[in-house]
């Protein structure tokens, strides 16, 4: 079982949730995997698996990672050990927490981590937030946000989604995390991209220190080894780099204020929410 609560790292995609992950892993406090993608479906899954065998439901859990395309992204082999050790598990302890609690585990041994404390960084979690704080009611839920035209600028660039794509994927990120983290029992700590690099070591400080984690100044600049997906996908070569504000207003270079301007009203609604001026002029900030 984990020393705390999980951290989930939440936001749209593109808001700085790999660095945040980065950061936090370099203190070997915390154990963090690449993307996991599947956890909010099988919360859902799970409920409808009730006439399985306990066997049947850990191999189907096992599977939604393993047959995910993206699992070469955790650089390991197999779930087969893991799945091995869950069938074995008496019968107080055939649970979906606790599956889930020896998944990460289990990742956190493959890649050489000791801590036991976890978290995840998936931004895909924010569209299945109602389920994930309902199962985890006590976590520590980090909240992300950014400029909506950089979050845009950014998956276009890495060629994630087409232009109304990633603009609504930011606005349903932003909803999703505005309207369930409310139902935590911890209070979220919401912080914005652009203060993250702005002042990283500030800031940071405030992150480990909600989070229950000690700080020290050389996390910033640390890269921990076996990250997995930072060094298999083009759009995280920033990530080992050094903290730097220079993405802050990116999104001039490439798109324009009147195209932002054409979007639903969605758009202007959820920046000024998150307290992003919004213009017609490309100098607006």
């Amino acid at each position: 079982m984990p020393q705390s609560p999980p951290l989930f790292i939440v936001g749209a995609p593109r808001s700085g949730n790999t660095l945040t992950r980065r950061v936090l892993m370099a203190s070997g406090q915390i154990y963090i995997p690449p993307e996991t993608y599947v956890l909010g479906e099988l919360l859902v899954r799970w409920r409808k698996w009730r006439g399985l065998t306990w066997r049947e439901k850990v191999w189907l859990f096992c599977a939604y990672f393993d047959r995910h395309k993206k699992f070469a992204d955790f650089e390991i082999e197999s779930l087969s050990p893991l799945a091995a050790a869950a069938v074995a598990l008496p019968e107080n302890e055939q649970t979906l927490p606790t599956l889930i609690d020896r998944f990460y585990a289990f990742m956190a041994r493959e890649h050489g981590f000791t801590e036991q404390r976890w978290g995840d960084k998936t931004p895909w979690n924010t569209m299945y937030l109602k389920d994930i704080v309902k199962a985890y009611p006590d976590a520590y839920y980090l909240y992300l946000k950014r400029d909506g035209r950089d979050v845009v600028a950014s998956q276009l660039k890495s060629d994630m989604r087409d232009f109304e794509a990633s603009a609504t994927r930011w606005i349903d990120a932003n909803t999703a995390c505005q309207r369930h983290l409310k139902r935590a029992r911890r209070a979220p700590l919401e912080i914005a991209y652009e203060d993250l690099v702005t002042d990283p070591e500030a800031v940071f400080a405030a992150i480990f220190d909600w989070a229950d984690l000690d700080f020290e100044a050389d996390y910033l600049t640390r890269i921990p080894e076996r990250l997995g997906d930072v060094g298999r996908h083009d759009h995280h070569a920033a990530v080992t780099r050094p903290i730097t504000a220079s993405s802050i207003g990116k999104w001039k270079d490439s798109l324009s204020a009147q195209q932002f301007e054409a979007l639903s009203p969605a758009f202007a609604d959820m920046m000024q929410a998150l307290g992003y001026a919004t213009g017609a002029s490309k100098s607006d900030p």
